[in-house]
């Protein structure tokens, strides 16, 4: 991910004129520049028409995020002119617990407290921090900006979706509109049979050098011949020339029954390579499981894999969750054993096959819209090992309980596909559904 780009106000009633101040602002600056954020510092607002200046010289510059500084309490006509115009820019209030202890007016919190109760009443959405100016809360500030920064991106991004759903699944079906509406992500729709002539007028040697490059990702057990992973990579070509002339950010592809039991072709080994090349995918045409992969892999700035959950492990406290074959190799727990194979089931195309690694990880899944309104769904857990079992596969130990998620996913209706990262991004899906109005859920 880019530098996010700040746009940095110090927030003061103007009758005010203290060092502590400029003090403030110069190492609250500073600080955010040193943490990794691109800021856009303004001259302190004197009254509502310079922050109405501010706020639009912030929108040229396309910030990601728009940062409140509170140093004092402040004439509230200034941040609400502010607030109203950028009221689709995320926002930031960051307050000084005090500017000076012994001396208690003009305080910081007043300012914090009585803006953010008006910004709130007029609909603006926001989040807030309360602290000094340190390396941890400007680390929390660009923790912030991140965020800001998906929310930005997604509004522009384009989801290619190639084919029909598979046959029976209806809880992949989602409201494009609704999506759109809410997060301004594109849907573009494609067909199945153009990408398969796509990929039989691509030149050989491209699936030849993608077969090599896989190989050396994934050095483990490789039960095809070299020749088949090269055909079945014929897709990895075909889908780079369907991204390049469609400028899609993500896709999902209708696998069967066209592809892996009529073509014997599995488009897995190509969605593992595109991956590990930093674009997200998923299986079976799920474009709210696509978008949530898409949003894990960008906060995380790693691949992150959507699967089916497929057993309840109730002795160990777990649940697996596999499919077919068709993660970022980077996410075994080395390339030795990540190996390359037939499909489990049909003994068809080549699929990229290991237990995920041990450690914490964040699971998530956009709920399809329910009278226009999005849910995200997310809980945290941890991948136990799951050796000697076929497929990407991780055995998780969610948080609070096995129990407690399947319980949870049946009562807030979370369809059975389920995305996967690296990391504790819990906070920053509530960041995240808070900037975009999207109703946050989590297993308790």
């Amino acid at each position: 991910m880019n530098r996010p780009r700040i746009g940095f106000v110090t927030c003061v009633h103007p009758f005010y004129e203290m060092p502590a101040v400029a003090e403030a602002r110069r190492g609250a600056i500073d600080a955010l520049r040193q943490s990794g954020c691109e800021v856009l510092a303004a001259e302190t607002p004197r009254n509502s028409h310079d922050a109405v200046e501010t706020a639009r010289r912030f929108r040229q510059s396309e910030i990601d995020l728009a940062v409140l500084f509170f140093c004092t309490w402040v004439a509230e006509d200034i941040t609400l002119a502010l607030a109203s115009e950028l009221m689709d820019v995320p926002m930031l209030l960051w307050a000084l617990p005090y500017l000076d202890r012994d001396i208690p007016m003009p305080s910081p919190m007043s300012g914090l407290t009585s803006s953010g109760s008006n910004i709130r009443r007029m609909g603006k959405r926001f989040t807030y921090q309360v602290g000094g100016v340190t390396p941890g809360n400007a680390g929390k500030a660009l923790r912030t900006a991140k965020v800001a920064a998906v929310v930005r991106e997604l509004r522009t991004a384009r989801f290619g979706i190639v084919g029909d759903p598979c046959p029976g699944m209806a809880d992949v079906e989602a409201d494009e509109a609704a999506i759109h509406a809410a997060l301004g992500a594109t849907a573009v729709r494609l067909d199945l049979d153009a990408l398969v002539k796509s990929a039989e007028a691509s030149a050989p040697e491209e699936a030849a050098s993608a077969a090599e490059s896989l190989m050396r990702l994934a050095r483990g057990e490789r039960s095809i011949d070299e020749q088949r992973l090269t055909e079945n990579l014929r897709l990895y070509a075909g889908l780079k020339e369907t991204i390049r002339q469609n400028a899609l950010d993500a896709y999902c592809v209708r696998c069967w029954p066209e592809l892996r039991d009529r073509r014997k072709i599995t488009p897995c080994a190509a969605h593992a390579l595109l991956a590990e090349e930093g674009v997200p995918n998923t299986c079976e045409v799920d474009l709210t499981a696509l978008i949530t992969t898409w949003i894990l892999s960008r906060l995380a700035d790693a691949p992150a894999f959507n699967f089916d959950i497929t057993a309840y492990l109730e002795e160990e406290g777990a649940v697996q969750l596999a499919h077919c074959g068709a993660a970022a190799p980077s996410l075994a727990a080395a390339p030795e054993t990540a190996s390359i194979r037939s499909h489990m089931r049909t003994g068809t195309g080549a699929t990229v096959e290991f237990a995920f690694k041990p450690g914490a990880v964040t699971l998530a899944k956009l709920l399809r819209p329910r009278n226009g309104q999005l849910t995200l769904a997310a809980a945290g857990g941890e991948v136990v090992s799951s050796e000697g079992i076929r497929g990407s596969v991780a055995t998780v130990r969610p948080k609070p309980s096995a129990a407690a998620l399947v319980d949870w996913m049946m009562r807030q209706a979370v369809e059975h596909h389920i995305a996967l990262v690296y990391g504790a991004w819990l906070s920053d899906l509530e960041m995240f559904c808070e900037f975009t109005g999207i109703e946050f859920i989590t297993p308790r």
